[in-house]
């Protein structure tokens, strides 16, 4: 796993598995990855837990699989966009709910990817775990 303080890295691809997903209706895929590149379904070892109205992911070497999309961005200043969203970018508030970390990723061809995806960092005792590991078919 790799921090987003490595940001020179030609790479540009995200994996998402809460509001910015397609079906989300937040409105946030649309503002911020509506000039990506769709890549495919895809999933990666780690859970998903409830925060708010928003999951968080804790990665993991469990049997656990988190479900989401993969994109290929447009540009670094769409990944920067992203980080402000999510509240981890250089000026936002601290403590930092996320970081940016690249993890490796399988597509639903089974090819396996490293992509950049955004891990919870606060704790998650008090947190309802979505065990479908699904945030938008968690029931």
């Amino acid at each position: 796993m790799y921090d987003s303080d490595n940001d020179d890295l030609p790479m540009h691809y995200l994996f998402v598995y809460g509001t910015l997903r397609k079906e989300c209706e937040t409105g946030a895929h649309r503002e911020y990855l509506g000039r990506a590149d769709y890549v495919s379904p895809a999933k990666i070892r780690g859970q998903l837990y409830m925060v708010d109205y928003y999951p968080g992911l804790i990665l993991s070497e469990t049997e656990h699989w988190a479900l989401g999309e993969v994109y290929l961005l447009e540009d670094q200043s769409q990944l920067h966009d992203l980080d402000v969203y999510e509240g981890c970018a250089e000026k936002s508030p601290k403590p930092h709910e996320y970081k940016r970390c690249k993890a490796e990723v399988i597509l639903s061809s089974g090819e396996i990817m490293s992509a950049w995806t955004y891990v919870y960092q606060q704790e998650i005792e008090h947190l309802e775990p979505i065990t479908s590991g699904d945030f938008l078919n968690r029931y």
